[in-house]
Order: C-alpha cells, then structure tokens, then sequence
C-alpha cells in the first residue's frame, strides 16, 4: 500500500522503531524507508514532509547520524531528488546571504547597497563559495572571486 498511501510508509516506520528498541540497529531499516519513497514514486514535497516524521519516530544515536545524512545525501545524488523543499531552500539562502553579510560588515566595515543586492540575488553554491572565501580574504573583492 506505500506506493499509494504516505501513511502506510509511517506506519511501516513505526513498526521498525518498536521491532529496533536499540537504536544502533536503527540505521538500516531507516534508510531503507527513506530509499523506498523516490521508489514510491513520492514527489520531493510529500517526500520530505514523510521523511520529517521518519526522522522523529526512528531517532539514531548521535554518532550514527553523520553515517545516516551521508546516505542520505548519496541517495539524492543518485537519484536527483532534493529532500529540501524549495521554501528551505530560500530560508537556507537567506540565511547563508544574512551570515555572509555579517561577515563582510565585520570585516570590512558598512556594506553598500551594491554589494547587498548582489549577496541577496546569489544563491546557494556562490554563498557558499563566498562563505569560505572571506575567511581568508585581504580585500571585498577576494570574497566574491570563484
């Protein structure tokens, strides 16, 4: 029934939490119900509201979440489906853009209109490369080479 009905994936993810009350057997079950919902056919919307709850009903340790996202982030390679929906991804930019603005304001004093119009139009991969540049940039214009 998951290929058509979200519920029976959370259901399926309930199950494996109460047959794993160890959580360091958790890891494997729990990737596989994330694996089964671009096999489902579940669009990355419904999909990452699903893998939200499957993330609160089968908690792993914390030092088996690093080896989870790293699947996880293998798995949206491998298959081209973002788990982040289009509004995180604005927040996310947001976010990168108000830090980055910080930054450059601390560094190099008041940040003019220009260079806010152009942090806030940039999006995630040049954030991130600027984000990593100003650490060890001389000048504004270090920040924003590629």
């Amino acid at each position: 029934m998951a290929p058509s009905n979200p519920f029976a994936v959370l259901i399926m993810a309930q199950l494996q939490a109460n047959h794993h009350p160890d959580k360091r057997t958790r890891l494997r079950p729990k990737f596989e119900l994330v694996r089964g919902l671009r096999r489902y056919g579940y669009g990355p919307n419904v999909a990452v509201q699903i893998h939200r709850l499957i993330d609160w009903m089968i908690a792993l340790p914390t030092d088996l979440e690093p080896e989870y996202m790293q699947a996880v982030r293998a798995l949206t390679e491998e298959n081209k489906m973002a788990y982040v929906t289009s509004l995180e991804r604005v927040v996310r930019d947001e976010t990168q853009a108000n830090t980055l603005l910080r930054q450059i304001e601390r560094r190099f004093g008041p940040v003019d209109e220009a260079t806010t119009q152009r942090v806030r139009s940039a999006r995630c991969p040049a954030l991130e490369t600027w984000l990593l540049n100003i650490l060890d940039a001389e000048t504004l214009e270090d920040v924003f080479r590629d």
